[in-house]
Formats: C-alpha cells, sequence, structure tokens
C-alpha cells in the first residue's frame, strides 16, 4: 500500500501574521531590559540598526518612541549638554544614521535606535 504525501500548500506556509505591540513597561529601560537585554553586547558594539527585535520596523519603532517619548528625549537633552552639543538637532546631525531623517516617523525611528544604543552601552559598561 502506498503511502500518502500530505503536503501543505505554499500560500499556507506563508501566512502574513499580523499583531499589535502592546507594551506594558512603565519605563524605557524596563522595556529594554524586558525585551532586547540579551541583545545588549551586540546593541551596543553594532548598533541599534542591525535587524533585532521590536526596533527593526518603523511601525514598531513609532509605537516604542510614542511611548517613552519623554524619557527619551530627557536622555537626549542630558547627552547633548554632556557633550557640548548646542542642542538636541545638533548632536543627532552627527548620528551615523541622521541620512535617513525624512519624516517624523524616520525621527522617532532613530531616537529610539539612539536610546536603545545608550542603554545597552551603560548595560554592558556596567553602569
Amino acid at each position: 500500500m502506498a503511502s500518502k504525501k500530505l503536503v501543505t500548500p505554499s500560500h499556507q506556509l506563508h501566512r502574513s501574521w499580523t499583531f499589535k505591540m502592546i507594551i506594558r513597561s512603565k519605563s524605557f529601560t524596563n522595556w529594554f531590559k524586558a525585551n532586547l537585554h540579551e541583545y545588549a553586547e551586540d546593541i551596543a558594539l553594532h548598533g541599534a540598526d542591525g535587524g533585532f527585535p521590536y526596533i527593526t520596523y518603523t511601525s514598531d519603532t513609532v509605537k516604542i518612541f510614542d511611548k517613552f517619548a519623554d524619557e527619551i528625549w530627557d536622555m537626549a537633552v542630558e547627552d547633548a549638554e554632556d557633550t557640548g552639543y548646542k542642542n538636541v538637532a545638533a548632536m543627532i546631525a552627527e548620528f551615523g544614521r541622521s541620512d535617513m531623517l525624512d519624516d517624523f516617523d524616520s525621527f522617532k525611528n532613530l531616537m529610539v535606535w539612539y536610546a536603545c544604543e545608550k542603554f545597552a552601552h551603560q548595560l554592558i559598561d556596567g553602569k
């Protein structure tokens, strides 16, 4: 007796999963620890634009920024002052990916990457 092969149609293998990201953390640092802690060293060494969970797609980073905008902005203001920049905009202009700033969502994305890199450095430096 010949055995039957079960073959899954290709259209069922590549289903598009849509989900709504829910952010329960009360602070960016807690969110980072809960979601990206295991990637901290890679983010610190290679940058946040390397394709890490939750921070790859602009639609996700916009949600993260919107949730933690005040905290991320305060980090940026503090860093700009501490490093001698005239303001946050002058500091952002020096970011490695400032070339991508062509709309507000790209700004939010870049600011989340900045915050991830800053916090990743703090974690691996033990601060």
